[in-house]
């Protein structure tokens, strides 16, 4: 099998309502130790670390949530030693901690949290983790793919059969996710592992994106550029023509061989 190679591109938006952007995202390129944009092709043999996370608890204390976790990926994704999902999960774990300390010095921040979606990329795996309703979507074969469920109230409801995917849509408690780094004691995150092909086009984004942005506008756009630059700046700024109602955050990557 000849080596894997990946193209990313990162960006981050407030959107057309919010005063603050709560979202953050990481590119981590482990071969160079470096994290941004990816503009030339770089092996997968050591690993890319990609995260984007969405905060929440009002302006400063879901932007410091987000933070601690982007800064906490930083940190754990250039150990040495570790399996891809030990380094998601120990992100999560440094990134509760220090939630956990600043929250005892600023109680007014109690309640903050953020949820995330790491892919740790290696090889032709992405080894996904995922808490709340930050996505990853893959797009192969002109087909868009959306890898990750929502940990979310409604989400729950639709698998009770209470309400319809399309009624979940438009239901007030949307937002309301089950699970936020730093919001509650005990995080589950759930494990994926997608094997990738060279071709294969990676999204990871955050509601603000994926709630304004229909799967087939998705699919549309991944679909309409070579250019991931191009293809990124596209998906925000349909995010925003669409009512841009929350921070908006993108993550797009290209598998090469």
């Amino acid at each position: 099998m000849s080596e894997m190679k990946i193209l990313a591109y990162g960006g981050t938006d407030v959107g057309k309502v919010r005063e603050n952007n709560e979202d953050n995202f990481l590119i981590l390129n482990l071969e160079t130790q470096t994290s941004g944009n990816i503009e030339v092709p770089a092996s997968l043999e050591k690993g890319v670390f990609l995260v984007v996370a969405d905060g929440m608890g009002g302006a400063a204390a879901g932007e410091t949530a987000a933070l601690q976790v982007i800064e906490a990926s930083r940190q754990i994704g250039v150990l040495e030693g570790l399996s891809p999902f030990e380094v998601n999960v120990y992100s999560v774990i440094e990134a509760q901690k220090r939630c956990y300390e600043i929250v005892k010095e600023k109680p007014s921040f109690m309640g903050m949290g953020s949820v995330a979606t790491f892919a740790f990329l290696k090889d032709d795996i992405a080894y996904i983790s995922q808490i709340g309703d930050t996505r990853f979507y893959l797009y192969r074969n002109k087909t868009l793919e959306l890898m990750t469920e929502d940990q979310n109230f409604v989400t729950e409801l639709v698998k009770l059969g209470i309400i319809t995917p399309e009624q979940a849509s438009f239901h007030p408690q949307r937002n309301a996710v089950t699970q936020a780094i730093g919001a509650v004691d005990e995080i589950d995150p759930v494990h994926k592992k997608v094997k990738l092909e060279p071709g294969d086009m990676i999204l990871l984004c955050s509601d603000g994106l994926s709630g304004m942005v229909s799967h087939v506008e998705i699919q549309l756009i991944l679909d309409s550029s070579s250019d991931l630059q191009d293809i990124l700046t596209i998906l925000i700024d349909t995010a925003n023509a669409n009512g841009g109602h929350d921070n908006i955050t993108a993550i797009v990557a290209k598998i090469l061989n």
